[in-house]
């Protein structure tokens, strides 16, 4: 297991909390809270590390967000750690992390009339995808937290055309697990599984996407399964809507189960949020014309290992007798995160929310985040 943070990795030496010159902020005439990551450590190793920066202007199209409420997801720890997303993650002196948002309309730039000062907004993951089908080679050009800032601040800059407004029913902290969590959940479900009323389906884990995926199934009619290796967090699945569930750890064969749980035909999608380890047995779980959702590119564990290799027992076999389809599952458009805000008032759906940390104690959400005790979002509170 990689060991936890240290306090050392995120609060700098004074040196480090005044490294903007007073200059600088003389000239913005305000400054914000942020916390900076980046290729750089200083004499005490800190790789994440508090300041003070100008407060933000809003240019054309753009809009400054007080932001309200962020949190964490798997690939944030990944980032904090140096690895690269297709080549963009470092590449930058100093980045503001995390990809989480929530909060309100504070300024507007010229040309803006999607939103106005005072709304209460969240902002997609990919900003540049409106809706239509994905492109990487364009929509991932803007990727909080990896080539342009995150929310790990007290304000960002955000484009307009990215914002989608909060419902009443919504606090921050329970709309800023939407666009990352949330959203790549109501893709994976809704846009791509399709589920159909009485399909069974298996999400792996208790993290923030797998049980959004078990609460947009659960809306969809369809038979939710859920693994863990605690029985403490199976039973709170099944308060949150599990009809069955899977402990991994005294079960290592889960397919197995699945299939006695199916009786013998297997399920009709699997959403595996784990890792590439899981694909055998997500695979061997599966009924025919199954699908296999694929999502995260990056290990959940601390220790996971996503360039191992894996074996995949009689794979064409199995995919073509079955007539599988895997599919890889990323986040989602604007127009999709509209549609599952929509859900969320509809069917008065309440994210699971584990914790939630003061801005101060990012490290301690970092380390919690790390124990592998959370059910559901980490978010932290600006």
């Amino acid at each position: 297991m990689t060991e936890h943070l240290t306090r050392r990795h995120i609060l700098g030496s004074g040196a480090a909390l005044a490294a903007l010159s007073a200059s600088k902020q003389a000239a913005a005439g305000s400054t914000i809270r942020v916390y900076e990551s980046g290729n750089y450590q200083d004499a005490n190793g800190v790789t994440l590390r508090m300041v003070k920066r100008p407060a933000p202007k809003a240019g054309p199209g753009q809009v400054v967000m007080r932001v309200r409420a962020t949190g964490l997801n798997a690939r944030d720890r990944s980032l904090l750690r140096g690895v690269r997303i297709y080549g963009g993650a470092g590449e930058a002196p100093t980045r503001v992390p995390f990809d989480d948002n929530a909060g309100e309309v504070l300024s507007i730039g010229e040309g803006v009339t999607r939103v106005a000062v005072g709304d209460r907004v969240i902002c997609t993951h990919f900003p540049l995808w409106i809706d239509g089908p994905w492109d990487d080679a364009t929509m991932s050009k803007m990727d909080f937290g990896v080539n342009v800032d995150g929310f790990c601040a007290e304000q960002a800059v955000v484009p307009a055309e990215g914002l989608v407004k909060i419902p009443p029913s919504l606090s921050f902290e329970e709309a800023c697990t939407l666009p990352n969590a949330g959203l790549t959940a109501w893709n994976a479900v809704v846009r791509e599984a399709r589920l159909l009323p009485g399909e069974n389906v298996l999400t792996l884990g208790t993290g923030g996407v797998s049980v959004f995926c078990m609460q947009w199934a659960k809306m969809q009619g369809a038979r939710v399964g859920i693994t863990s290796s605690s029985d403490e967090k199976l039973a709170r699945m099944k308060e949150l809507g599990a009809d069955f569930t899977i402990n991994y750890k005294t079960t290592p064969n889960w397919h197995e189960e699945a299939l006695k749980q199916t009786d013998g035909k297997g399920l009709d999608a699997v959403f595996n949020t784990v890792g590439i380890g899981e694909m055998d047995r997500s695979i061997r779980a599966s009924a025919s014309n199954g699908r296999v959702l694929v999502i995260g590119a990056n290990p959940v564990a601390p220790s996971g290992d996503n360039t191992q290799a894996v074996g995949l027992k009689d794979f064409p076999r199995n995919m073509i007798m079955r007539r599988l389809r895997v599919q890889g599952v990323l986040v989602g458009s604007r127009r999709m995160l509209t549609d599952a805000v929509k859900a969320i008032e509809t069917n008065n759906i309440k994210p699971v929310i584990d914790k939630v940390f003061p801005f101060d104690k990012v490290l301690d959400a970092m380390n919690y985040m790390e124990s592998g005790a959370k059910v559901g979002k980490i978010v932290i509170k600006i």
